[in-house]
């Protein structure tokens, strides 16, 4: 009777564990999963195989199922490292891009040793994403940790180190190799150095005598005999290295945190005004290379910028004399909602351009054309459609006649571009005063 639930209870369990795979491969062309979610997933299967083979070995009286299941086991993880390592599409692995494979060659091999590693080390206290420095560092000494367990109980000659190492080299090389020519990855030496360093760490644990018998005990069924003191010790081990991780990951996300709250205080500032409704003469509050800004009715020295409640500033000074990163234009967006009228005024001639786009082609553009004789400071106004329409002004700087180009670059949706030029022929007097005409 027990024998047989045995047997029912462990048909259910494969059962179990055949949905969760198959919800698995269903979500996987779905949606995008987290290399977590794809974990739980797999660990929640493998778990149900786990049981269901230990209860199928029982029924059995041997354990041929738990070894069925160790290659089961293997074999997922294989998936799954070939999936993070070739397809995830979080780390932009869903597609193979050939167009420019030599550059993608240049910019995508390091036969440095070390130098990736020093990078994310440095970068440890910067605005780099736990994630990225994480999976980067951390995750490429563990990737091929389950690796060292899988070859040491399924294949006899893995038992030597030095058969070991080469085979985890040769597939390194190998997933490294493969993430270059499917332009899905890069081909790092320092991730050979991280994942080799992690197998080897694994298998020297396994080959530890009561870790072996444990591991033995847990998935062949072997009945070794294994100290209390050992067990503390391995318990001990793992929840130590368990710590320390989750300890690294925090302090990280602290740092990061900090970071990120140091960069919004200076690029994104929370700004007020203080000022009072005294109209004057004494209103321009700024002046740039080719604009000047005028309230219509506040004084210029009556008026603060206030910085994040606990700076102040003129509207001068906060914007080229201060520590924060800002400019005039997302300062008049916070003065229109703010109700704070203003007028602007060109310091130079201009005139505007329009080029036709009729199918709405990405476009860019050389702000700044210079010569001896003008300077061409050009400025986007386009908010139309299928049409680009630019500013430009004209800065004299001596007397004389020069044409020059502006250049507009339109790049389509399959990456084809094409050069519209406009000739412009500027002419600058004894007193610098410029006339224009588009030839």
């Amino acid at each position: 009777m027990k024998k047989k639930k045995n047997l029912i209870s462990s048909i259910v369990m494969y059962v179990v564990a055949a949905f969760i795979l198959l919800f698995y491969i269903i979500v996987s062309f779905r949606i995008e999963m987290t290399e977590i979610f794809r974990l739980i997933l797999l660990c929640g299967s493998c778990l149900f195989l786990y049981f269901a083979g230990l209860l199928l070995s029982k029924y059995l009286g041997n354990n041929k199922p738990m070894k069925i299941n160790l290659y089961i086991f293997f074999i997922l993880y294989l998936i799954l490292l070939i999936t993070l390592t070739l397809f995830d599409s979080l780390w932009g692995r869903n597609s193979i891009d050939v167009k420019n494979f030599k550059d993608y060659i240049k910019q995508s091999v390091n036969l440095v040793p070390f130098k990736t590693i020093i990078i994310y080390i440095k970068e440890f206290n910067s605005m780099y994403s736990t994630r990225q420095i994480m999976f980067n560092l951390l995750g490429n000494i563990c990737a091929l940790m389950p690796m060292a367990l899988f070859l040491l109980l399924l294949f006899k000659k893995q038992s030597k180190f030095k058969n070991f190492i080469v085979t985890i080299v040769i597939i390194i090389l190998g997933i490294e190799f493969l993430q270059l020519i499917t332009t899905t990855g890069r081909f790092d030496i320092d991730d050979l150095i991280l994942n080799l360093f992690g197998a080897a760490i694994m298998y020297l644990l396994l080959n530890i005598k009561s870790v072996k018998n444990l591991i033995n005990n847990i998935f062949l069924l072997e009945h070794n005999k294994i100290s209390k003191k050992s067990y503390i010790k391995i318990i001990s081990f793992i929840l130590i290295i368990i710590i320390v991780c989750v300890a690294i990951i925090i302090y990280r996300n602290k740092l990061y945190n900090q970071k990120v709250d140091d960069y919004n205080n200076i690029n994104n500032p929370d700004i007020t005004f203080k000022y009072s409704n005294n109209c004057s003469e004494n209103n321009l509050f700024y002046e740039d290379e080719i604009y000047k800004y005028y309230f219509n009715c506040y004084d210029n020295d009556d008026f603060y910028v206030i910085v994040n409640d606990k700076d102040k500033f003129s509207i001068n000074d906060f914007l080229d004399n201060s520590k924060y990163n800002y400019d005039i234009e997302r300062l008049l967006y916070i003065m229109g909602d703010d109700n704070i009228n203003y007028e602007i005024e060109h310091k130079y001639t201009y005139f505007d351009i329009e080029i036709e786009n009729p199918n709405n082609d990405s476009s860019s553009f050389t702000d700044i054309v210079d010569s001896d004789v003008a300077r061409l400071v050009i400025v986007d106004k386009s908010n139309k459609d299928k049409v680009l329409d630019y500013e430009v002004n004209i800065i004299p700087i001596k007397n004389g006649t020069k044409t020059m180009n502006i250049n507009v670059e339109l790049t389509d949706e399959n990456g084809k571009t094409k050069t519209i030029t406009k000739k412009i022929k500027v002419n600058v007097d004894e007193n610098l005063n410029v006339t224009y005409e588009e030839e």
